[in-house]
């Protein structure tokens, strides 16, 4: 899948709004470019020393990547991510697709927003 217009769109909307935790993110030298960046900072433990933020950070990527993923497949007329109503918790989410890119070196590699959609369309699919 390609990169879209709407995946940098969601990472400037959360670069936007991260306001004062931009410094931190800097501080921490946050790089989000595969689904295995991604999944060392959806798998950290928030009693590490900056495990909270790195965590914050990955559900807060998630988060907006997913919003904007959304919009786009509604405007497209092609769901392919159905989310459960009651959905599971963030947490549990982001910390299986942790272990889902941790699985495979081909999920690893991914770009990161290919590797989240990839693997939130196999988690919830559309039926």
């Amino acid at each position: 899948m390609p990169k879209s217009p709407f995946a940098l769109a969601a990472g400037c909307v959360l670069y936007l709004a991260m306001g004062s935790a931009t410094v931190a993110a800097a501080e921490l030298n946050l790089h989000v470019r595969t689904a295995g960046d991604l999944a060392e900072l959806c798998a950290a433990l928030r009693s590490e020393p900056t495990g909270s933020d790195r965590q914050n950070f990955c559900h807060g990527y998630a988060q907006g990547a997913l919003a904007m993923e959304l919009k786009r497949e509604a405007s497209v007329g092609k769901k392919r991510i159905c989310i459960p109503n009651p959905a599971p918790t963030r947490e549990t989410t982001m910390g299986e697709f942790a272990k889902w890119a941790r699985s495979m070196p081909k999920n690893q590699a991914l770009p990161a927003t290919d590797g989240l959609f990839t693997f939130l369309a196999e988690r919830f699919p559309c039926k």
